[in-house]
């Protein structure tokens, strides 16, 4: 099988964890941001992930991906429980992550951003509804101190015996670790003790690489 994605896209994210968990193999293909061609001629629009089960045969969407790889090798390991206050939290902050990493990822040495190309598409895309890149990065101080704050409040939810957000693996630590990943991105943003060992075992547990290693 084979996974197209791109390195820093969170919904990607959620698709390679379940591969990790389940120790299933799985051969990533890091598209150009600016290629519309290739996801268009698999499923019939420009979105990743792409799931190839079989040449020829694609399935999209993060979670469908998820569910259908759950089911291989004759277990499940998922539980498809959301916890309603971390789902508020994750919507109260998706514009502050945005604003933080979005700026950072589209400079980073990643391959879906190798070419100027993919680069400007990407940039004028998400300044669309996001604001200027070289705005959010002026105001690094700013959000980066917010998103302190938040990250505290995070904490709270936060079972410090626990390796998943629940009791076992669940919806909510695809959705939280992949949002946690994004920020590994901004350089200098620590995160309390508990997000830092949860988002450290999670991205072990997922085989998933955070970006702390070219953090901007």
């Amino acid at each position: 099988m084979k996974l197209y994605i791109y390195d820093h896209c969170p919904y990607c994210v959620k698709a390679r964890m379940i591969f990790g968990f389940k120790k299933i193999p799985i051969e990533l293909v890091s598209l150009l941001n600016d290629d519309e061609k290739s996801p268009i001629s698999m499923i019939g629009v420009k979105m990743v992930p792409i799931l190839e089960i079989k040449e020829g045969n694609f399935m999209p969407e993060s979670l469908d991906i998820v569910s259908y790889i759950d089911k291989q090798e004759g277990y499940s390991i998922v539980s498809w429980e959301e916890d309603k206050r971390l789902k508020a939290w994750l919507d109260k902050n998706s514009q502050l992550v945005y604003k933080l990493a979005m700026p950072r990822w589209v400079q980073a040495p990643l391959e879906e951003f190798k070419t100027q190309g993919a680069r400007d598409y990407f940039q004028k895309k998400k300044e669309a509804y996001l604001g200027s890149f070289e705005k959010c990065l002026k105001e690094t101080k700013e959000l980066v101190e917010k998103m302190k704050e938040e990250l505290e409040k995070l904490e709270a939810l936060l079972k410090k015996e626990q390796s998943f957000f629940s009791e076992s693996l669940s919806l909510n630590d695809f959705h939280l670790f992949a949002f946690l990943r994004s920020l590994s991105i901004v350089k200098g943003l620590t995160f309390p003790e508990k997000t830092k060992r949860y988002t450290e075992e999670l991205s072990n547990k997922s085989q998933i690489p955070l970006h702390h290693s070219i953090a901007l």
